[in-house]
């Protein structure tokens, strides 16, 4: 099968071409279009059967070609590369007959992996008119967006009625291919009892199973173990025994079984799950939240860390001690919690975005993301030290103007001795009066303080290849041997052997 890259920067083209093994794929590259003129001429000449699609393209925009896609009467599948504020756009992209939309921003190798296989998947399927269930375990497939479109009416055509439905959950902490290993590990367990079934593909996380025949309890189990041994963390599965006769009742029993998610957010040990009727949950938050809540903001304003923690474990304590409440209610629990935090950093003139959390620093979007109680408050307490550990000097700051002082006297003097005489001098104090405040505010002695900022500079200078005598000198150490010392103090290993990480880990 043919591959068309439609993007107009380079870099763009580039990336795409390196992000996964075409050739292992079975899928041939062809010479990439930079504008949508170049992109109808080589669709004209080769025919491609996937095509990568930049909507922000010159000459013709790519909501354009796909306009004039339309006139080709043969088999492809577009998936739009696009840019996270360009929702409306691939909204009216999809309507014209993309496939599927990916994000431009950090896109995975995994990522396109998967949806460039089911392209092939599909597309293979087409041409060898092989759409229907077929026997024997072999399964089949239909996205969610069909059914709510009304595209997936033709499922009931194949079977008089659907009798077990299953949805599974994985929690948090897979990656994000996991659910397609999932359905592959599923595949074969299903294939070797002979069973037929259809899958109905929802995101990332949670996928269901429909079967024409009641589905035995021990079956189940048995699927569950299977999983559950694959993956480091929970496998939930939930189940509903139902005769499924149209969309109207698939619907239905599709959000009874996928009640999974509730018990997956609990982190509950019973991962199989049986459910006959909606589970009773809260719309509300917990009796005593306001409370917990207004004490966080209080404590994080002071800066108090044992306090934070032990707030935050009190909010999921009480969560966990009240019956089922809506996990969306739970989400706008955590965005204001969040929001605390955001609001004291604006108050010191900074934004929580400066926190990375695990290479990352789209704090709401993840915990939008998690499923897993255990795994948010996990999340938010090693948010709550890397803040207070990236504005613990703004802190203090705002509460003294003479620490102020001190600490920009450092910062503007740290290429070169820095002595606690002088720095006390040049801010009008005496040097006894600023060690006591500086070990008071700081937790460390002055001196201790000005080798750990010479020490983050260090690091930096050692990223770029700077040689440990010549740091030593640019930082005003006496020589490179006291230098390796400190360093090694704050960091527990050599000068020299941090390069050596540091170079090893951008290889």
């Amino acid at each position: 099968m043919k591959v068309l890259i439609v993007e107009d920067e380079i870099l763009s083209r580039i990336g795409l071409r390196q992000l996964v093994d075409w050739k292992n794929l079975g899928l041939t590259l062809l010479e990439d279009a930079a504008d949508g003129e170049e992109a109808i001429e080589i669709i004209r000449k080769e025919y491609p059967e996937i095509i990568l699609l930049d909507l922000n393209i010159p000459k013709i925009n790519g909501l354009q070609l796909l306009e004039r896609l339309k006139a080709y009467h043969y088999e492809y599948r577009v998936i739009v590369i696009s840019c996270n504020e360009e929702f409306d756009k691939v909204k009216q992209a999809m309507k014209l007959g993309a496939y599927d939309y990916l994000r431009k921003l950090n896109l995975s190798s995994g990522e396109l992996l998967r949806t460039l296989v089911k392209c092939k998947f599909e597309l293979s399927k087409k041409a060898a008119n092989t759409n229907k269930v077929a026997l024997h375990g072999v399964i089949s497939d239909i996205k969610y967006e069909d059914l709510i479109s009304g595209n997936g009416r033709q499922i009931f055509m194949e079977e008089k009625c659907y009798e077990t439905l299953v949805c599974i959950q994985l929690q948090a902490g897979h990656t994000p291919d996991a659910i397609y290993l999932l359905e592959e590990k599923s595949r074969k367990f299903l294939a070797e009892y002979k069973i037929n079934t259809l899958v109905i593909r929802k995101d990332l996380q949670s996928c269901f199973y429909l079967f024409p025949e009641t589905c035995k309890i021990s079956f189940l189990e048995e699927w569950n173990g299977k999983l559950e041994n694959i993956f480091e963390n929970k496998v939930y599965m939930g189940c509903v025994y139902h005769k499924i006769k149209d969309t109207q009742e698939l619907f239905e029993n599709l959000l009874l079984s996928e009640q999974i998610r509730t018990i997956s957010y609990y982190d509950e040990t019973d991962t199989l799950r049986i459910f006959s009727e909606k589970l009773k949950t809260n719309d509300h938050s917990p009796r005593g939240m306001l409370d917990l809540i207004h004490e966080l903001q209080s404590m994080v304003a002071k800066f108090d860390r044992e306090k934070i923690h032990s707030c935050i474990s009190s909010i999921f304590c009480l969560i966990r001690d009240t019956p089922y409440t809506s996990v969306n209610v739970l989400r706008r629990i955590f965005m204001d919690m969040l929001g605390i935090y955001s609001i004291a950093a604006q108050s010191m003139g900074g934004a929580i975005e400066e926190i990375y959390i695990r290479e990352d620093n789209c704090h709401y979007q993840n915990i939008m993301m998690m499923n897993s109680l255990m795994q948010i408050e996990a999340w938010f307490l090693e948010f709550s030290d890397a803040f207070l550990q990236c504005f613990l000097i703004c802190y203090k700051c705002s509460r003294s103007e003479i620490l102020k002082k001190a600490l920009a006297y450092i910062k503007e003097n740290l290429y070169i001795q820095v002595q606690l005489s002088d720095t006390a001098k040049e801010i009008g104090v005496s040097a006894a009066y600023l060690s006591t405040l500086f070990k008071k505010e700081m937790g460390q002695n002055f001196i201790e303080y000005v080798n750990q900022q010479k020490t983050e500079a260090a690091k930096k200078l050692l990223e770029e290849g700077k040689m440990v005598y010549e740091i030593s000198d640019k930082l005003g150490y006496e020589n490179s041997t006291y230098f390796s010392k400190v360093f090694k103090k704050f960091t527990n290993m050599s000068p020299d052997t941090y390069r050596k990480l540091q170079t090893h880990k951008k290889l």
